[in-house]
Order: structure tokens, then C-alpha cells, then sequence
């Protein structure tokens, strides 16, 4: 009867231990979550990611602008050529391992960094992406546009919108990485400060008709410009302008004597280009349009990105100084020094110390 009795309690015991054990098992058996990204494919990522290898360049500007550099194991290989000052605000980037560009990854090195998670460009051939994946590692791909998977996957897409293509997908694409990095607190703010800037755009811009917007062009090297389909064409638009390469799609090279039948009133050159400025300056040809001849060609500051690409720099900041700049005295109240160095201070932790 003792001998039962003990063997009772024993079971009895191990079923309890058991049943917590049970209990207690979803706590400890799913540490992963799930994120959708820009081409809408469900990811799974660890509960908390710490090493990220990062291979495009917007993506990059906002893991810096999110504070989260120091989540940074590798990057995408020529990155200061788009990011040019990035290592200002963020000294250690030019010292991190470059595993891959925006279309290749050295598969060898990029297993050595061990990340949680890599990032890579919408238009990434999908070997690139399946051999990441295929490795144990989750990839996450961005757009910056929200399109149909056609379209979302195209380095120059044909979209209806653009604006709102642009507009959408930045926003998703800011969220999108403060899930990934547990940084939605500061991911909402820098959404909410681009929200912000462009209603102040245009509330200023108020009673600009259509018919009246000024005619601008962007100059890049060799004649190449942006038409539909890009951001630079939506920039403008928010600023009151008009593309006047708005009938071609995409980046192209056009010819001085369309540029000439354009006739733009303002000529607007990327910062990373300044060699244009003098090329317009000294060439006659160049000095028959109305911009040149009435002092209106203007250097973009760059920031950290390159105005005229999707990022939140170009939606907060790139915008008002190019409305400031085609509508000077509808903007004479706004001092973009000081939105710019708040910009600097809130979202990269540093003063800026650039040309405005």
C-alpha cells in the first residue's frame, strides 16, 4: 500500500511537471516574427534583430536616421558614392565590412558577419535574394514606391501616380524598417516631421495655378535628366514646378536642342554633379535658356542623400528648399537653416554643418 501510495505521488507529480511544462512551452518556443515587405513577401526575423547587413542606399540613409547605425555589420559596397558625408554623422560606416552591391553579394563574406537580417534593393535579381534566403538568412527588399509586383520590381517603373507611389512607399518603407530594427517609435516621428514639412509646403504654395508653375529641369552629367516615373519629377511637382522632361519615362539621355525647346525657367544640379554648374556656365548653348540667362540655375544641397532620389531628407527638407527657391517670396518666412538643423539633430543625433 506504501509502495502504491509513493507511486501515486510520483505520477502525479510528473503529470503536474508536465502540464507546466506544456503551459509554459509558447514562451520559449517561438522567438521569431513575421514582416511583409515592399514586394510583399512575409519575412521572419528574429524577435530582436542586432546584426544587419544593409546593401542599398536609402535603406541605409534610414537605418542612420532610425539611430540604429550601431545594428550596422555590413554595407553595400560604393555606398559613399550615394551617400557622400554619410561617415560625418556616422564615422564607423567607412571601416564596416562591404559583402555585395545593390545586384551581387560575395555569399562567403557575407556568411562571416552572421546577420539577423539583410537588406537589399527591389530589383535585386532573385538569385541574389533565394541564395541569401536559401543560407538561413531573412532578406527584406524595398521599393521606396508602392506599384503592383510588375512594376515594384523595375529599376525605372511605369507608374500611373507617382506621387502617391512615392508618397506611399516612402511611408511604408520607413515603418517597415522600424519593425524590423524595434525602432516604430522613432520610425512614426520621422514619418510624422515629413508630414509636417509638405503641408507647410503647401499651404505656402496656395493659389499657384497649373498654368503658372514654373518650368524646371534637372541637369545631370552628359544630358542625361529624370522624367515620369521618378521621384525628381514628383519633388518638383510638390515644390510648384514642372518637370519639363515630364513625357519621357525614367532616366535618359536627351539632346541640347530639346532642352532648348524645354526652355526651362530654373535648372536645378544634384550636389554630387557640380561639375555641371560650370559645364552650363560656360557653354553657350546652355546660355540660351531662360534659367541661365536669368541667374536661376541652382546647386542642391546634399544633405547626406542626394536630393532628387526618394528619401526622407528630399520629402522634409529637399522639397521646401526647392519651393523656397522657384517661390522666393511666398517663402520668405521659412528659415530652412534651422528646419534643417532641427531635421539633423532629431533624427541623426548631430548638428548639421553644411551649405544650406
Amino acid at each position: 500500500m506504501l509502495r502504491g501510495s509513493r507511486s501515486f505521488r510520483f505520477i502525479t507529480t510528473l503529470s503536474l511537471l508536465l502540464c507546466v511544462m506544456v503551459l509554459a512551452a509558447p514562451v520559449f518556443a517561438d522567438t521569431t516574427r513575421t514582416v511583409k515587405d515592399q514586394l510583399g513577401r512575409d519575412v521572419r526575423l528574429p524577435e530582436k534583430v542586432e546584426r544587419v547587413v544593409c546593401l542599398e542606399h536609402h535603406a541605409l540613409d534610414i537605418i542612420l536616421e532610425l539611430q540604429a547605425g550601431d545594428r550596422l555589420v555590413g554595407i553595400q559596397q560604393k555606398w559613399d558614392q550615394s551617400l557622400a558625408g554619410a561617415d560625418r554623422i556616422y564615422p564607423r560606416l567607412k571601416d564596416l565590412p562591404m559583402p555585395g552591391d545593390l545586384q551581387a553579394v560575395n555569399m562567403e563574406e557575407l556568411l562571416k558577419l552572421n546577420p539577423d537580417v539583410v537588406i537589399i534593393t527591389h530589383y535585386a535579381p532573385r538569385e541574389m535574394w533565394e541564395a541569401i534566403e536559401k543560407a538561413g538568412i531573412p532578406v527584406v527588399l524595398l521599393s521606396f514606391y508602392v506599384a503592383d509586383l510588375e512594376q515594384a520590381s523595375r529599376l525605372n517603373p511605369e507608374l500611373k501616380d507617382p506621387d502617391k507611389a512615392y508618397t506611399e512607399g516612402m511611408r511604408e518603407a520607413v515603418l517597415i524598417l522600424g519593425d524590423v530594427l524595434g525602432k516604430q517609435d522613432q520610425a512614426k516621428a520621422l514619418v510624422s516631421f515629413m508630414e509636417e514639412k509638405r503641408t507647410l509646403v503647401a499651404k505656402h504654395l496656395t493659389g499657384v495655378s497649373d498654368e503658372t508653375r514654373v518650368r524646371c529641369y534637372m541637369a545631370n552629367p552628359e544630358l542625361h535628366t529624370y522624367g515620369t516615373g521618378k521621384y525628381t519629377g514628383v519633388i518638383m511637382d510638390r515644390a510648384g514646378g514642372r518637370n519639363v522632361a515630364a513625357g519621357i519615362n525614367g532616366y535618359q539621355q536627351v539632346n541640347m536642342e530639346q532642352i532648348l525647346l524645354w526652355d526651362p525657367e530654373v535648372i536645378f544640379v544634384q550636389a554630387r554633379y557640380e561639375a555641371v554648374i560650370e559645364e552650363i556656365a560656360q557653354s553657350s548653348s546652355w546660355q540660351k535658356t531662360s534659367a541661365a540667362r536669368n541667374g536661376r540655375v541652382y546647386l542642391a544641397p546634399e544633405y547626406v542623400k542626394p536630393w532628387g532620389h526618394p528619401c526622407p531628407e528630399s520629402f522634409a527638407l529637399g522639397e521646401l528648399w526647392m519651393a523656397k527657391k522657384l517661390y522666393p517670396e511666398k517663402f520668405k518666412d521659412i528659415d530652412i537653416a534651422v528646419i534643417v538643423d532641427d531635421f539633423y539633430k532629431r533624427f541623426y543625433g548631430v548638428p548639421y554643418q553644411g551649405s544650406h
